[in-house]
């Protein structure tokens, strides 16, 4: 049997060799938070509704900037995680484990090789430069 786009890890947007969708998400999905990201960005003090997705960790983890993260995502991009302002937390280290294996993106504790920083409660202390994506959750 040839490979085609209903072999799963095959799919268009997928990871290579993985059973799931290119950072988890369906791209329908992706689609409908980069939406709202650009309603957000464009309506200054509009609360966007968000229809969260399930996801395969326990909430309280940052699922919403999570699936943000994902929907921003790209081959490419080089992702850090910083919880509670530190990169070896538990959550921090399991969210960019689980990128690395749905995504199959590079990661860094280093701000600086970052293109995409996701944060809970705190910013990085090292200024950002042009270019890099700053997924604040609070």
């Amino acid at each position: 049997m040839s490979p085609d786009s209903s072999t799963p890890g095959n799919t268009p947007g997928s990871a290579p060799g993985d059973d799931y969708n290119f950072a988890y998400l369906d791209e329908q999905t992706k689609r409908m938070i980069r939406r709202a990201l650009l309603k957000a960005l464009a309506v200054p003090g509009y609360q966007v509704p968000f229809a969260s997705r399930e996801m395969p960790m326990p909430y309280g983890w940052g699922t919403g900037g999570v699936q943000v993260t994902a929907a921003c995502l790209m081959p490419d991009d080089c992702l850090k995680v910083i919880d509670q302002g530190a990169d070896d937390t538990t959550n921090a280290v399991s969210i960019r484990r689980f990128f690395q294996r749905t995504a199959g993106v590079a990661t860094t504790e280093a701000t600086g090789e970052a293109s995409i920083i996701q944060t809970r409660h705190r910013i990085p202390e090292t200024p950002l430069s042009e270019g890099q994506i700053l997924v604040y959750q609070v």
